[in-house]
């Protein structure tokens, strides 16, 4: 027969047991709910989408974005590499064979990232044309965090590489229609871009093209300085702008002569008309009076409206009238064909 002395310590134990079991539990159900082990990030980061290429002079010119996260989402502090090439374009496309026979260029690495507010980093870099004059060619480009786990490649760029265009030669002047500007043709086939900027203007702006080495600037307005330049495009090639050129339109020229004048006699006058002048700054006519053949004399003030109504006039005498038009700057145009009434 046991002892009660000998189950004292074994009942303490057991107590002693609960507790701890106890505590544990309280303490597990202040932490939460423990969620499975995730393993560790691939570091594989996310493909590049805005990969672009233009061959401008003698360099083509590529630009893009590196990612700021990985496929996992998670922040890029530094890259290991990035991996750009250039190779032949083939059809159909594959990029495991294509980049075998590529030539890869290197690429200085962007400064670390701020892991806690990542952001794309903006690359650009500038490799010659020489070496591929005159091919059909991909430029693509990868990136990898640490060596060996690339991102997938980036959208591809195929383009025909020809020979460098030269930047034009320029010159403007000042005419009827706006700014002209002339400049030296190349080789058949080019299109032409006109950029103008003037002090309002933060960086140029386009307004027009050519496929003629000449264009007229009709949009431009008096008295303001533009600075011009023209750049010659083929396909996805442009050449470097041309030198600027700076020109101020000074509207030194007239309205069209005015159209279609009539006269003729009513009861107590002579009414004369004709047609418009098209041009925009146009603010009205001279009308000018012949008495029986003797010399063309203005008559009154400006004339809006294209009429006007000789009330002046004598039975028995012959009139003959003619129309210019002013702007204005207060141009005048020759005058019109006269128009002849006998009152």
């Amino acid at each position: 027969m046991k002892r009660l002395g000998d189950r004292e310590p074994r009942l303490k134990r057991s107590a002693n047991r609960s507790l701890a079991v106890a505590a544990l539990l309280v303490w597990l159900a202040g932490c939460g709910y423990v969620g499975p082990v995730l393993p560790p990030s691939p570091l594989i980061p996310n493909g590049i989408t805005d990969l672009a290429v233009v061959e401008r002079g003698e360099q083509l010119s590529i630009t893009f974005k590196a990612p700021a996260r990985t496929t996992d989402q998670v922040a890029i502090k530094d890259f290991s590499e990035i991996d750009l090439r250039i190779g032949p374009a083939v059809t159909p496309f594959d990029f495991e064979p294509w980049a075998a026979k590529t030539k890869q260029y290197p690429v200085e690495l962007p400064p670390p990232n701020n892991p806690d507010d990542p952001q794309p980093a903006s690359i650009s870099l500038q490799v010659p044309v020489a070496e591929w004059q005159g091919q059909d060619v991909v430029v693509a480009v990868r990136t990898a965090v640490k060596h060996d786990r690339y991102s997938s490649w980036s959208n591809r760029v195929a383009l025909h590489v020809v020979p460098p265009l030269e930047p034009p030669v320029a010159t403007a002047e000042n005419t009827a229609q706006g700014i002209a500007l002339h400049w030296t043709a190349q080789r058949a086939g080019l299109t032409y871009r006109i950029y103008r900027q003037s002090a309002a203007d933060k960086q140029p702006v386009e307004v027009g093209t050519s496929d003629q080495p000449n264009f007229v600037d009709t949009s431009a307005q008096a008295d303001i300085e533009y600075r011009y330049t023209v750049v010659a495009t083929e396909q996805q090639a442009e050449s470097l702008p041309s030198a600027v050129v700076p020109v101020t339109l000074v509207d030194k020229f007239a309205p069209s002569i005015p159209a279609g004048v009539t006269a003729l006699a009513g009861p107590d006058s002579v009414e004369v008309s004709w047609q418009r002048s098209p041009e925009a700054d146009t603010q009205g006519y001279y009308v000018y009076r012949s008495v029986n053949g003797g010399p063309l004399e203005r008559q009154g003030a400006l004339v809006t409206l294209p009429a006007y109504s000789d009330r002046k006039v004598e039975h028995g005498k012959t009139y003959r009238y003619a129309v210019s038009a002013v702007d204005k700057k207060n141009n005048e145009s020759e005058k019109s064909v006269p128009a002849e009434a006998a009152f």
